[in-house]
C-alpha cells in the first residue's frame, strides 16, 4: 500500500502516552511532526501560522481541552483536519464532535496500524471514527 505524506501536530497531555504515540510515529515515514505540545494552547502557538495536514488532539487537557481547541481551530480554518484521541467512545459526544466539523476520532486502545489508517483518511479528505463507535455519520 502507498501512503501519502502528511505533516501531523499533536497534543496530549499524558507525557508517558504522547511520547509514546511519538515514537510509534517513527515507523511510519510518510509523517512528519511538527508540533508536539501537551495542551491546546501550546499547540495553537506551534501551528496557528502554518497548519499541518493532521491535528491529533486528546479529548481531556488542562488550560484548553480538544472540545475547546476543535472549536477554535474550525472556527478560523473550516477545511483543519482534526483525529481527536479518548479513552472515551460516547457516541452522542462524537455525534457532536462531527457536526461541529470534526473529522476523525479515535480510540487510544486503537492499534498503530489504525492509527496509521485514521490519519491517511483525514489526509485523504475522509473521515474516520473507531469501528467500535457507533454513529450516524450525517448526509452531505
Amino acid at each position: 500500500m502507498t501512503y501519502q505524506p502528511l505533516t501531523l501536530a499533536l497534543a496530549d497531555d499524558h507525557n508517558l502516552f504522547r511520547k509514546g504515540v511519538l515514537e510509534l510515529l517513527k515507523a511510519f515515514p510518510e509523517i512528519t511532526l511538527v508540533a508536539d505540545a501537551s495542551n491546546g494552547a501550546e499547540l495553537l502557538e506551534l501551528v496557528e501560522s502554518n497548519l499541518p495536514d493532521v491535528i491529533m488532539l486528546d479529548l481531556e487537557m488542562p488550560e484548553m481541552d480538544g472540545v475547546d481547541t476543535s472549536r477554535y481551530l474550525l472556527s478560523k480554518y473550516p477545511h483543519v483536519n482534526i483525529l481527536i484521541m479518548s479513552t472515551y467512545g460516547d457516541e452522542a459526544l462524537v455525534e457532536s464532535l462531527l457536526e461541529e466539523g470534526v473529522k476523525g476520532y479515535l480510540l487510544k486502545n486503537s492499534e498503530p496500524e489504525e492509527l496509521r489508517q485514521a490519519l491517511q483518511a483525514l489526509k485523504g479528505g475522509r473521515s474516520y471514527f473507531s469501528p467500535a463507535i457507533k454513529i450516524e455519520m450525517p448526509c452531505k
